[in-house]
């Protein structure tokens, strides 16, 4: 039988003012027997709260807690080069100590597509090639990958993920 697993987001209806309250929100659920603690990925103002980067916001988390599973709910893999995506991953999945989940999507927003130069009619190919890169790099030392977006030779990860084949996705 499947386990029931529960968990809190982080993403209040107010401004993040204060980094402490998020912090002290994820130890509170840690306390109290949640799995995990969940942040989205909004690159500009959405006007329901705290709008963060989540690979950082869950870094702070990460140091602030000792169990709780983090995840992504949801990252737009294509608002990031598939390099930095695959090495932010693996970062927080180390200091995390293998606690990190992905949620990937593709990105919805047209004004936030468009900030970082994502044609909406690419985002699902972005999305698919970003990923694929993201395990060769997680699981090839060298990694060598050929994508529409993406190409790497001989690449070296700075860090491997501290979970075997990388962060579950």
């Amino acid at each position: 039988m499947p386990l029931l697993r529960l968990g809190v987001s982080l993403q209040p209806r107010r401004p993040l003012n204060d980094g402490a309250i998020v912090l002290h929100t994820a130890r509170h659920a840690e306390e109290l027997g949640f799995d995990h603690v969940a942040v989205g990925n909004r690159l500009l103002d959405s006007g329901f709260g705290l709008d963060t980067d989540p690979l950082v916001l869950l870094s702070a988390v990460a140091g602030a807690t000792t169990r709780l599973r983090l995840l992504t709910s949801v990252l737009a893999a294509p608002y990031y080069p598939a390099l930095v995506l695959a090495n932010q991953a693996a970062t927080l999945d180390v200091v995390s100590g293998g606690r990190l989940v992905l949620g990937i999507g593709t990105g919805r927003n047209p004004d936030e597509l468009a900030a970082v130069g994502v044609p909406a009619r690419e985002r699902g190919a972005r999305t698919d090639n970003h990923l694929a890169a993201a395990k060769a790099l997680w699981t090839q030392r060298p990694a060598d990958f050929d994508g529409p977006f993406t190409t790497l030779h001989a690449a070296h990860l700075g860090v491997p993920p501290f979970t075997a084949g990388g962060p579950p996705v």
